[in-house]
């Protein structure tokens, strides 16, 4: 156990330290071609989505070498402050390709090579380009996840080195949304879907074109399997060079937020019936928890550089006045409690009518959390006129 526990972290590292390689040649042969790699989602969350990076091959030479632009370090100053304010910087580091192979053999992650169809000419172009975006003044970059990533980045210097020559078959694409790609990516993860789900504004649930769905890794080789340069098509090669040996394992329903949160339902309904002194306690820790889902989405929206987390319709459920509504449950507000809870009925309204319209989804955990807190306006009100 403690074994696999270091060869897990020791994997970790390797993902995101930078990797310091001296690229020793800059010329290429007549035999020289660049392969773009698909690597297969991981079990960490930082590799749930999978990975790309873009190699560079001479056999006249001997030569590899393959790029990778997710690549971060934890010794950034303030890491964990810029990560969260969406201000941590990505670069562009470099590796020999047994070293690139060597990685993803250990982790057990299926990696795809596409050879790319390309002229001696557009190859040199291409690595001049890498090799710019190499130099130490050029690799650090904002990273996003949606919009400026690993996979987004390799398409784009792509389009940079072929220019116009490069055409895809958009009509052959699937109409998705952002968000309707990740989840499928989380089907196995729910509580990591939940919490995404509720950290994530409705920008992501715009219709993402073939080029932006290539923020994805997956996505990125569809492309390029529907990609032509020049009349021909991108992909010569399409081959698996590391199979997929890891296991994964899924969140067993009974752990799952939808289970957890129908436990808690159960539990309002009966607690009510035969153990009513415990409401105060709950109400204190389920309304203090939704006022603090509200602060976080709001520090999100208003605090950071994500560009995802803006205009999150979340907020109208999980909303930071509820500690206002705590406060005025302890002093006994009837009027303000009243008022207050009709409020909230209404933003639940509100929320469901952004769902219907396709504004931003709303999930059957989320649902739950809105019928549990409704049962209690309910109970409250009952007990309040019961009292009198």
């Amino acid at each position: 156990m403690r074994l696999r526990f270091f060869a897990t972290i020791f994997s970790m590292l390797l993902s995101v330290l930078a990797v310091a390689q001296d690229i020793d040649f800059d010329t290429l042969s007549s035999r020289a071609y660049v392969s773009v790699f698909t690597c297969s989602p991981g079990t960490q969350l930082y590799s749930q989505f999978g990975h790309s990076a873009i190699g560079v091959f001479d056999p006249a030479q001997q030569k590899s070498v393959v790029f990778n632009y997710g690549t971060f370090s934890f010794n950034t100053p303030n890491f964990y402050l810029k990560f969260m304010s969406g201000k941590l910087n990505y670069r562009l580091s470099a590796e020999s390709y047994s070293e690139f192979e060597s990685t993803y053999n250990r982790r057990g992650r299926r990696v795809t090579e596409q050879k790319l169809n390309l002229t001696q000419q557009q190859n040199q172009h291409l690595f001049n380009l890498l090799l710019e975006n190499y130099k130490p003044e050029n690799q650090y970059y904002q990273y996003d996840f949606f919009f400026d990533n690993c996979a987004s980045r390799v398409l784009d210097m792509l389009y940079v080195a072929l220019g116009d020559s490069l055409t895809h078959c958009d009509s052959l694409a699937e109409k998705v949304t952002y968000r309707q790609l990740i989840h499928r990516y989380l089907t196995d993860s729910k509580w990591t879907k939940f919490g995404i789900d509720i950290v994530l504004g409705s920008v992501i649930d715009r219709y993402a074109s073939p080029r932006q769905q290539a923020f994805l890794p997956d996505k990125l080789m569809e492309y390029c399997e529907l990609a032509s340069i020049d009349g021909k098509p991108l992909v010569r090669l399409n081959r698996n060079i590391v199979e997929e040996t890891q296991i994964k394992h899924a969140t067993p329903w009974c752990c799952s937020p939808v289970a957890m949160l129908v436990v808690m339902l159960m539990f309002v309904l009966v607690a009510n019936r035969f153990c009513p002194r415990t409401n105060d306690i709950f109400d204190r820790i389920f309304f203090s928890t939704l006022a603090l889902l509200g602060v976080l989405i709001a520090l999100l929206w208003f605090a950071t550089d994500h560009d995802a987390t803006v205009l999150n319709v979340n907020i109208l459920w999980a909303s930071p006045l509820y500690f206002v509504y705590i406060f005025m449950l302890n002093r006994n507000r009837e009027v303000w409690v009243k008022r207050l809870q009709i409020f909230f009925v209404a933003s639940f309204g509100v929320s469901l009518l952004g769902h219907v319209f396709a504004i931003q989804p709303i999930s059957i955990e989320m649902l739950i959390v809105m019928v549990i807190a409704s049962v209690r306006f309910y109970q409250q009100r009952v007990l309040s006129k019961m009292d009198k």
